[in-house]
């Protein structure tokens, strides 16, 4: 995460009205988009990097939702004239006064999570925007349906913005989109302030991701102004005492007076470039190779538990169908693939006389290690698969969740080497997210698929969900429960 600060001298807007930065962006208009829905991490975000696109769809007549995460009591940690208690009740007004300037039949919703701390509670982000999609009136989606893209607009801070309860935001945003179909645009807000017009983070022409422009009207520019002037708390010293400062300064603030707005969104595979080049091919830019250490290194910086293993009702209901799906009460020799943290291994260890936990990335060890310490019978190692493939047989292999980091080719080599490894009468149990996910190689359905051609397995169980894919497998002839049990032949 990139380390700033909001009074330090940051990139002039002078910089970069000089730079022809924005001459790829895309045009943005709102003709296609059925239903708006804003997220923003603190109060004043929806307005900096998205209150021109609100008061665009307000004008259009399009039912706009704006969900604010926290109260932004943090703004001013070192206030002598305010506590974050009277921070809250201050922003709290301002953003709703904010947003009606920009539409006033907008829905506001405030969650007031805590704020600077929206990494932890990025499961409270996705429920709220799912909230949001399927249950909105006069929506026709439902929790079995995904939204009909482009008809939901979904607006979050960019992922790349800098700041951490941004990044949080946008990736809830990103995996809700994904899940539902909705047309994801992120804002940024600090990149302008600590970033320059030439840094590799900013998508160029050639990219699958792409900046979008949309031009602000005269209505448009002046609602902005109003909704910006709303958040006094932000723009205005609280006092004259030191601590008190404007946290949008002047040299900020002019980065949000422009008569556009910027935003990164995917590009649509047949929709050409600006100056008339082919749209980007999303073939050749799909990773072909098993995604690498490095990948998973900078996937866990700044937060052990990104997916939400000790949070999230979703991983802890999948780990307890995982557990029921297994057919043997006990096992003695376990395998678990991807372990990351260890939530589910001490479970695992529990059933198991020997439990081998293995993941790529030693960041996620470290916490299992802690989370595992003095388990009888349980080792934890980092490995790369397929290649670093551990020496002996097991009696239950657990490969949940790695599989579509795999290429082809390695996912091939990883299933033999489970097959190979399993014990007469063991179990391997395979579980995989179903949603697509760019930078993996293969979808869960991908992977269960070659699963189930894998010669000399049985699969004995099978759980289906929108979700993911939960199958048991067993060394042919596969046997029931029942069976085991003696109650059928």
């Amino acid at each position: 995460m990139v380390s700033f600060s909001h009074d330090a001298a940051g990139t002039s807007e002078h910089l970069w009205r000089e730079d022809a930065w924005p001459a790829h962006a895309r045009p943005l208009a709102a003709d296609d988009c059925a239903r708006l829905l804003v997220l923003a991490a603190h109060p004043d975000d929806e307005t900096l990097g998205a209150g021109g696109l609100i008061s665009a769809a307000a004008a259009h007549g399009l039912p706009v939702t704006v969900i604010v995460a926290t109260n932004g009591e943090a703004s001013h940690p070192h206030s002598p004239t305010h506590t974050a208690e009277d921070l809250a009740a201050v922003r709290r007004v301002e953003v709703v006064t904010a947003v009606h300037a920009l539409a006033p039949e907008a829905r506001v919703r405030l969650l007031e999570l805590p704020d600077g701390d929206l990494a932890q509670h990025r499961n409270s982000l996705e429920e709220a925007l799912l909230e949001a999609i399927f249950d909105e009136p006069g929506s026709e989606t439902t929790a079995n349906a995904p939204a009909t893209a482009p008809a939901i607009w979904l607006v979050a801070p960019w992922r790349q913005d800098g700041h951490p309860d941004h990044a949080a935001a946008g990736a809830a945003a990103a995996l809700v989109a994904d899940r539902t179909g909705a047309r994801l645009l992120e804002y940024p807000i600090w990149a302008w302030h600590w970033s320059t017009p030439g840094d590799a983070i900013w998508p160029g022409a050639d990219d699958t991701t792409a900046l979008w422009r949309l031009q602000l009207n005269a209505s448009g520019r002046e609602r902005k102004t109003l909704a910006l002037a709303a958040h006094g708390s932000q723009v205005h010293p609280l006092s004259e005492q030191p601590g008190d400062e404007a946290i949008v300064q002047p040299g900020f603030a002019a980065h949000f007076e422009r008569d556009f707005e910027l935003f990164v969104g995917t590009v649509p595979l047949d929709q050409p470039a600006p100056d008339g080049s082919p749209a980007p091919d999303a073939s050749a830019t799909a990773p072909t190779g098993s995604l690498p250490a490095d990948f998973f290194d900078d996937f866990y910086a700044g937060d052990d538990d990104p997916w939400g293993f000790e949070t999230r009702w979703y991983e802890a209901r999948k780990r307890a169908l995982t557990l029921a799906a297994l057919p043997q009460q006990h096992y003695g020799a376990a395998l678990e693939l991807g372990c990351s943290i260890g939530v589910l291994s001490r479970q695992l260890a529990e059933r198991c006389g020997t439990l081998l936990a293995t993941d790529i990335a030693e960041r996620p060890l470290l916490v299992a290690r802690r989370r595992l310490a003095g388990l009888p019978g349980v080792t934890v190692e980092r490995r790369t698969l397929p290649a670093e493939w551990p020496s002996g047989s097991f009696d239950l292999i657990v490969l949940s969740e790695i599989g579509y980091y795999c290429s082809p080719a390695d996912l091939e080599l990883l299933l033999e080497h489970c097959r190979r490894s399993l014990n007469p009468g063991g179990t391997l149990v395979a579980c995989h997210w179903r949603h697509p996910v760019g930078e993996y190689p293969l979808s869960g359905d991908d992977v269960h698929a070659a699963l189930a051609a894998v010669p000399g397995l049985e699969r004995t169980s099978r759980h289906i969900e929108l979700d993911f894919l939960l199958d048991v497998y067993e060394p042919a002839p596969g046997r029931s429960v029942a069976q085991r049990e003696g109650l059928v032949p």
